[in-house]
């Protein structure tokens, strides 16, 4: 191989190197650019753009806008405090006395004694079902010699069926405490022992849903005529706060 060709083959390594490096850099940018935007896009929240609040997820740290008191913690002085009390007329009363002297073993069965101490205990009781049976009764008139036959009440429909009180319970348990219809028929079957299907919860709630339809449109009527009005769907902050 002669000189020239030599340094041709060399300018030719030279510029393929070149190519190379070229591409290697553009790659190099784009990737750049790339790791640029997905940071900016993680920088992201509710406080710095249009994001809402629910998509910060856990990860991120608020600081509290709390300031530092000189306060102690827990209740202040002049605080009513609420605490858990005695009560005057207790629902049971449980007398626990000596049966025999624990002096001479003299029984004291009979023997009057007086109060010298007492604690109470605040409990739930038993939580079951309580079934009420209605019965229909006919009656034969001795002056007209017919027969009169009383009738159900209101709201007794079925021979078998569930009260006001449980109805009211599965509904205000779904729509305000916001428990899912299979965790409230888990819950009556666990504390009542009764089997109250999802289906069942849905029914009561849509049968609630007509029977309040009136009073939501009379707060609709109260809230058209008020002078404030609030709606709060997603926080934002004005001047800091």
């Amino acid at each position: 191989m002669t000189q020239e060709e030599r340094i041709a083959q060399l300018e030719q390594e030279n510029a393929e190197l070149r190519a190379q490096l070229a591409e290697a850099y553009q790659q190099i940018s784009q990737l750049a650019q790339r790791v640029q935007r997905l940071e900016s896009q993680a920088a992201k929240d509710s406080h710095n753009s249009s994001k809402p609040p629910s998509s910060d997820g856990p990860r991120r740290k608020r600081r509290s806008q709390r300031h530092r008191s000189e306060k102690p913690t827990g209740g202040q002085p002049g605080h009513p405090g609420r605490t858990l009390l005695q009560v005057s007329r207790p629902d049971e009363v449980v007398c626990h006395r000596p049966l025999v002297c624990a002096h001479c073993q003299q029984p004291l069965e009979g023997v009057a004694g007086q109060l010298k101490d007492l604690r109470q205990v605040h409990d739930l009781p038993e939580v079951r079902l309580v079934v009420r049976e209605h019965q229909v009764e006919e009656v034969w008139c001795p002056t007209c010699q017919q027969v009169s036959r009383g009738s159900f009440p209101e709201g007794v429909e079925a021979p078998v069926q569930y009260g006001p009180k449980v109805r009211a319970l599965a509904v205000y348990l779904h729509e305000y405490q916001l428990v899912p219809l299979a965790r409230v028929s888990e819950l009556f079957a666990d504390l009542c022992a009764c089997e109250v299907s999802e289906g069942t919860v849905l029914t009561w709630v849509e049968c609630a849903t007509e029977r309040l339809a009136p009073v939501v449109e009379r707060i609709a009527d109260w809230l058209s005529a008020s002078l404030l009005q609030h709606a709060d769907e997603t926080g934002v902050r004005i001047a800091g706060k």
